[in-house]
């Protein structure tokens, strides 16, 4: 465990997600330790790139008192010059590591992920990262490296080693957070048998703050659903971490809480959307859609008559309804009954995410027994 956590889901800071989040009960943000991807916020008149400002203000809002890790987003669609001024090496990655303690100031407990920007020259490369996690071990409990495909991995193992055989950085051993971040996997057994040599590479070095996170949840759901509009769907990642960790102790369970790493919102609106409800339970999504008609005169409609299949089905009255309560099934009831909280893909990804998280006790169960 971290901080008493054995939970990490990765989470991006936008509008559907921080809705998500921001609907869920305090208990759940007890018992997990997540990983902020921080995203740009949204784009208006005064802010065109959409500025960092709303995500931190949102976390000073509802995490203040939590610990929770801190990363920049990957994603090009949803970064901009204030995400690449952080990711930049220049003195140090003095940009980021100051960033990082000015937010210390409100926060409890920070977690800063070491941010790695290729050089031409290893040496100089190293040198960089080595006096970067030097000022971030020194002024955090955690530190984190996290790593997105097993060549990756290889690489970052070769520079903590590199950093721990300087004496004045030994001190970082037990502070380092190691992530192995598969992202997207279909595969469960793909890669279970490197990452088990890597976990055990990673012991040998005294590291034993290991993370595996995967999502099985599809970039594009209708590629799964071919002509059904109401299917069921395997949730792979906790057999994946099982296989991935057989044998092994102590390594601690992360995911992307339902939301594929790849964010295709942009092409969704250009092109209009079919609407669609998933609910999550243990074992299975249930993805639930319905094309708009000609007779339609909103999507408000399409989702109410959607809700009204859900909460009619067996899968949602079995495995959900009768056991749980939460804001985003209140929502499917409400829109069931004509009241729509949202019809926009947007809204129903908070939903689907806000429920998971609410199931997540009795997911870690099946993780960890």
């Amino acid at each position: 465990m971290i901080l008493g956590k054995n939970y990490i889901p990765i989470i991006k800071t936008g509008e559907s997600e921080l809705k998500a989040l921001k609907n869920i009960d305090e208990n759940i943000k007890k018992i997990m330790l997540p990983l902020f991807e921080l995203t740009r916020g949204r784009k208006n008149p005064k802010a065109e790139e959409g500025l960092l400002e709303a995500s931190i203000n949102f976390l000073r809002e509802n995490f203040l008192k939590y610990p929770f890790i801190l990363d920049l987003t990957l994603d090009d669609k949803l970064t901009n010059s204030e995400i690449r001024n952080l990711f930049s090496s220049k003195d140090n990655y003095n940009n980021w590591v100051s960033f990082c303690l000015n937010q210390q100031k409100d926060f409890v407990d920070i977690i800063p992920v070491v941010q790695m920007v290729e050089e031409n020259d290893y040496n100089i490369y190293l040198q960089k990262l080595k006096n970067q996690v030097e000022m971030l071990g020194k002024n955090f409990k955690y530190i984190v490296f996290r790593a997105h495909n097993e060549s990756v991995a290889k690489n970052i193992i070769l520079d903590i080693n590199n950093i721990l055989k300087e004496n004045r950085l030994e001190f970082l051993r037990n502070k380092i957070i190691f992530i192995f971040d598969f992202k997207y996997i279909n595969d469960i057994q793909k890669g279970t048998e490197l990452t088990q040599q890597i976990i055990k590479v990673l012991h040998k070095l005294g590291i034993f703050n290991i993370v595996i996170s995967s999502t099985s949840f599809p970039e594009n759901v209708s590629d799964h659903m071919s002509m059904n509009d109401f299917v069921k769907f395997k949730i792979k990642e906790i057999e994946f971490f099982k296989n991935c960790t057989q044998g092994i102790n102590g390594v601690i369970y992360s995911d992307y809480a339902t939301v594929n790493p790849v964010r295709n919102d942009n092409a969704v609106f250009a092109k209009g959307w079919i609407p669609r409800i998933d609910v999550p339970a243990l074992d299975d999504y249930i993805y639930c859609r319905r094309k708009r008609r000609n007779k339609d005169a909103t999507y408000a409609d399409a989702y109410i008559e959607i809700s009204q299949k859900v909460i009619n089905s067996d899968y949602f009255n079995d495995l959900i309804l009768n056991k749980y309560s939460c804001w985003g099934l209140d929502e499917i009831i409400k829109t069931s009954k004509g009241i729509v909280g949202g019809s926009t893909p947007r809204f129903w990804i908070s939903v689907r995410i806000n429920i998971y998280l609410h199931i997540i006790e009795q997911i870690l169960n099946k993780v960890y027994q």
